[in-house]
């Protein structure tokens, strides 16, 4: 049997959602300008340089390979996917494995664009054949393909597999990407045949889609679960799947499984926002470890590229664009709230809970809930926006942490 890595080199680098732009796609101009404001607090200027900053670290730290669960082009235009390939292919010259797995904005998106001065043009879409030709080294790994899902033996002790969760048809699109996924029945008896066989192998099974297996808010779940979750963790369950990776959501969130299913799921945060964060996967024979991490470039880039960052701190430059898209989609509530002082303060206070989620810090004590609930602001929103209460208790329902994960695997 071939693995990936007959080595006790273990560790997997994890991304999500880089929504990768290529830079020959604009000129900076007032098109671009306006997209980029209405981008949903996505990085789009500096995300070339992240990754080629991303990879010099891998390169340094020599994981057998890197994942990325799905977005990883802006809008599914075909330059922006070789972009992306370009920038991680000295990964295969180190031996180091670069698989990836498309998002709902990756195959016939019809929003693929490219910007030049005030006007928006039509740029050539991905299709499925392409994605395969351009990310080939992925499916070069593969044991199984099935469209653009395969699996690939990481080691004797694991089985990974890829799904493509998303919804597109057979041609280019002319309309917005579908949110929501659905796999196929064609794609569950897939699975369940690549289940079996990592049971047969007495593998670990570790599961990779764009699409999440839970909610992972009470309030914002339509279009992020998988439309036929239910159907995917009764065969996790059976199979005693050992961990979920997903991403879609934006937010840093674990689910540590249920009643219906004890298969725990991680989804990514995006890399194109928030805390630009990555996690690691540590896989021992008999143990998972998951970590998140905030990803800081400034080391591995030259004084040249560091003079292109923007002059503040760019975490800082992240919060900022975060928070301005917040405020953006919240431009109704300065004709709710007229008093400046208290429209500040409410505005703030969503805006601190909204942060926290999306980095996966909302695992508040029980006595920090009772102080933001007892807070001036919260109770601000009670009175003014009662509409509000549902979605910010949603960000206080968190009971986990969601930066780290730790669980032993049994032989099957």
């Amino acid at each position: 049997m071939v693995y990936l890595t007959n080595t006790k080199n273990n560790k997997v680098y994890l991304l999500s959602d880089t929504h990768l732009i290529a830079k020959d796609l604009h000129d900076d101009g007032a098109a671009f300008q306006r997209m980029r404001d209405t981008s949903a607090g996505k990085d789009l200027d500096y995300q070339g340089l992240a990754l080629i900053a991303f990879v010099r670290k891998v390169l340094k730290e020599k994981p057998a390979a890197v994942i990325i669960t799905g977005d990883l082009t802006f809008n599914g235009e075909r330059l922006s996917a070789e972009k992306l390939a370009w920038i991680f292919a000295p990964l295969k010259e180190a031996g180091i494995a670069f698989l990836v797995i498309p998002g709902n904005h990756d195959i016939y998106d019809g929003w693929a664009r490219k910007f030049y001065a005030e006007k928006s043009y039509y740029d050539e879409q991905i299709s499925p054949v392409q994605w395969k030709k351009i990310f080939a080294s992925s499916y070069q790994n593969a044991i199984s393909i099935d469209g653009l899902s395969y699996s690939i033996n990481f080691n004797k002790n694991y089985r990974f597999i890829f799904v493509d969760s998303n919804i597109y048809g057979e041609h280019e699109s002319t309309t917005h990407p579908i949110t929501n996924g659905r796999l196929s029945k064609e794609q569950l008896k897939w699975i369940e045949k690549e289940f079996n066989q990592a049971k047969i192998n007495h593998q670990h099974i570790l599961f990779f889609m764009h699409h999440n297996l839970y909610d992972h808010n009470n309030v914002v779940k339509g279009g992020f679960t998988l439309d036929n979750a239910a159907e995917l963790r009764k065969l996790c369950q059976k199979y005693q799947v050992a961990a979920v990776f997903s991403g879609h959501i934006h937010a840093q969130n674990i689910v540590r499984g249920n009643s219906e299913c004890s298969t725990p799921e991680v989804a990514s945060s995006g890399f194109s926002m928030s805390d630009q964060g990555y996690g690691i996967i540590d896989l021992q024979a008999n143990s998972l470890e998951y970590q998140h991490h905030s990803f800081d470039m400034s080391p591995y880039l030259t004084d040249k590229e560091k003079s292109l960052l923007p002059k503040q701190d760019f975490h800082e430059y992240l919060h900022d664009i975060f928070n301005r898209t917040n405020q953006k989609q919240m431009s109704w509530l300065k004709q709710k709230i007229k008093d400046p002082k208290e429209y500040k303060e409410i505005i703030d206070f969503i805006d601190k809970l909204n942060w926290n989620f999306f980095i996966g810090k909302s695992n508040y004590s029980s006595e920090e809930k009772k102080e933001i609930k007892s807070s001036a602001a919260y109770q601000l929103v009670e009175k003014k926006l009662p509409g509000m209460r549902s979605y910010l208790n949603s960000l206080l329902d968190v009971n986990q942490d969601s930066q780290h994960l730790k669980i032993r695997v049994i032989h099957q």
